[in-house]
């Protein structure tokens, strides 16, 4: 069973250099116990190794794009390699001019294409590698070039400072919601503009009409107004380019050394979740799938749900996704997939990654 995204999507770039989603409403719902076998997108990482944490007997991270998987490798040897402190340097998550020196201490955990890689790349590696992915850029591009039209680095800061919800609602009628805002926001979050400087276009093949940029609006309103905005480490990277408060889960201090001690139950697959599945003799707990299915059509996702049912154990969770393309498992498949919507609404409505449009939870029934 081929993969459609193979054939759409150019995989010769670092796509992500971070992981856009929140890892904290994926390890609330997925509720790993000790032991599980879990299968992860591997992305950027971040939530593959934050799901290290829960001791979890494996992790299987799968990517079709075997550049972000030398990403992976070169964040896990970060962990492995260095200090605390040094790790967040070197990747970027704080400021350092030591990168070059740091990526020495790396050589013994780089081994073969991921070492020619990042070698013959060290210009991402003085950037910080987080910075250095298209989406990531898209972002920087936001704040550089859209955001700096509109507001000032000292009002960005206040919308940043600790308010209640109703200073929250306040700030953002009177000071943030201005009509450069409107225009400026809603053009650059246009399907054409994201496709052009973030997203690969063919990645909205399959979206409807809805307009990306209106529902981006009402997000990020949502997220402005109703949660904390000084605890999101996301839109303070995104407004500000950096770190300062708040860090995502995987690179919080409290975890840094349980994701160091586990990252021997990790193992990296360049293969379709397919073909995978199609040669491996594993039943798989729990599952991590990003925003895989957004990509393509509804028969192939219903087919790939069944590949997925059947390598599954009972009870087996999945987590996932949505920014245009709804997906959720089709009702013919109601008697071995069943939908936690409930769970899902109230954990998406808390989700610091605030620009998907619905998060999907389901249970294997068998």
């Amino acid at each position: 069973m081929e993969s459609e995204v193979s054939r759409k999507v150019d995989f010769s770039i670092i796509r992500y250099a971070q992981c856009w989603e929140d890892p904290e409403i994926l390890l609330e719902v997925l509720d790993i116990k000790e032991g599980d076998v879990c299968m992860s997108i591997a992305s950027a990482g971040e939530n593959t190794f934050a799901m290290l944490v829960k001791n979890p007997g494996k992790i299987i991270g799968i990517d079709l794009n075997p550049v972000q998987l030398r990403l992976v490798e070169l964040k896990k040897a970060a962990f492995l390699a260095l200090e605390y402190e040094e790790m967040l340097e070197f990747l970027g998550f704080s400021e350092s001019r030591r990168r070059k020196e740091y990526y020495g201490k790396l050589k013994d955990y780089l081994l073969g294409e991921t070492e020619k890689y990042w070698n013959e790349n060290m210009a991402l590696i003085e950037a910080g590698v987080i910075n250095t992915g298209r989406f990531d850029n898209f972002f920087q591009i936001f704040r550089k070039k859209v955001l700096s039209l509109i507001h000032s680095q000292k009002r960005v800061a206040e919308l940043l400072e600790k308010k209640n919800k109703e200073e929250r609602y306040e700030f953002y009628n009177k000071k943030w919601n201005n009509l450069r805002w409107k225009i400026l926001f809603r053009i650059f979050f246009s399907k054409f503009i994201v496709g052009k400087l973030g997203r690969d276009p063919r990645l909205f093949d399959y979206a409807d009409n809805t307009s990306l940029s209106a529902v981006m609006s009402e997000k990020a309103k949502y997220a402005f107004t109703e949660l904390d905005v000084s605890e999101n480490p996301y839109i303070e990277y995104i407004l500000t380019g950096k770190y300062t408060k708040n860090l995502p889960f995987a690179m919080r201090k409290e975890n840094f050394q349980k994701i160091k001690s586990n990252l021997n139950r990790l193992e990296l697959h360049n293969v379709s979740i397919e073909k995978y599945l199609e040669t491996s003799e594993e039943t798989i707990d729990k599952f991590n799938l990003s925003d895989i299915f957004e990509y393509i059509s509804s028969e192939k996702y219903k087919e790939l749900l069944e590949k997925i049912y059947e390598f599954s154990s009972n009870g087996a969770v999945l987590a996932y996704w949505n920014m245009m393309v709804p997906r959720s498992r089709p009702e013919e498949l109601g008697n071995k997939i069943i939908s936690l919507s409930e769970t899902a609404k109230n954990l998406h409505a808390i989700d610091k990654t605030f620009f998907y449009s619905g998060f999907v939870v389901e249970r294997i029934v068998k």
